[in-house]
């Protein structure tokens, strides 16, 4: 399951247009993937393929057309997740013909029992409010990374940001970081706020809000990252 998963695990970008009016849209960070599945409407049992999912939503693609305002239910597209498995149900807040598949935007509420929460725990969504602050996907690494003329190691990267360990410790305030190169993945530029220094050496670093590009480069960043330590 977890294999199938980061195989449909593109990368992460924000909410954005119309499937995502939701009260905290610029907060909102949705996974692209591409996740085969099956829904059910009042019409039948349809086969579909899930392009992007977040805590309040996904996108849709299928052959069969939906309609706004219509209810649907989605149902877990891995046959063993490890967690709870039920399937989500939701209305249809767009749709798009592209071609012969239509897209459609869907809004839910997940719940503990659904297959939703799993996917999104296992990323490390540590609470699935979108009133509460959230701590986005977390990998843990050593990637070594410069801030301004200092060479410094990432212990722990995450969509709002990361943990660094330098020695002498980093000043407290706003600086860039530029991570990598990882792998073939280019190097990450990212601007934030550095954070008083842990007991353990350790200091914060909390992310500016990202641009499209830095997101999606992030994304490769925590997909290798959390392959890695799934195949470790």
């Amino acid at each position: 399951m977890v294999k199938d998963f980061l195989n449909g695990f593109l990368s992460l970008v924000r909410g954005k247009g119309p499937s995502w009016a939701f009260e905290e849209r610029r907060n909102l960070i949705r996974l692209k993937c591409s996740y085969r599945s099956m829904y059910s409407s009042a019409e039948g049992r349809f086969p579909g393929t899930i392009n992007d999912l977040g805590e309040g939503g996904l996108a849709l693609s299928s052959r069969h057309p939906l309609k706004v305002g219509q209810w649907i239910t989605v149902y877990c597209p891995f046959v063993d997740v490890d967690g709870p498995n039920e399937p989500i149900e939701g209305q249809i807040c767009w749709t798009r013909q592209v071609g012969e598949l239509t897209n459609s935007g869907m809004r839910f509420t997940v719940t503990p029992h659904s297959w939703v929460f799993s996917i999104l725990q296992l990323l490390g969504f540590s609470s699935l409010s979108s009133r509460s602050k959230r701590r986005w996907v977390r990998a843990e690494c050593k990637l070594p990374a410069v801030v301004g003329e200092r060479q410094v190691q990432v212990e722990n990267l995450g969509v709002g940001g990361a943990l660094v360990k330098a020695k002498p410790r980093l000043p407290v305030g706003e600086a860039t970081i530029t991570v990598g190169p990882y792998l073939k993945l280019e190097a990450l530029a990212l601007a934030g706020t550095v954070s008083e220094a842990r007991d353990d050496g350790v200091q914060g670093m909390e992310f500016r809000e990202l641009d499209g590009p830095q997101l999606k480069l992030l994304g490769l960043y925590l997909k290798a990252l959390l392959r890695r330590s799934f195949d470790a």
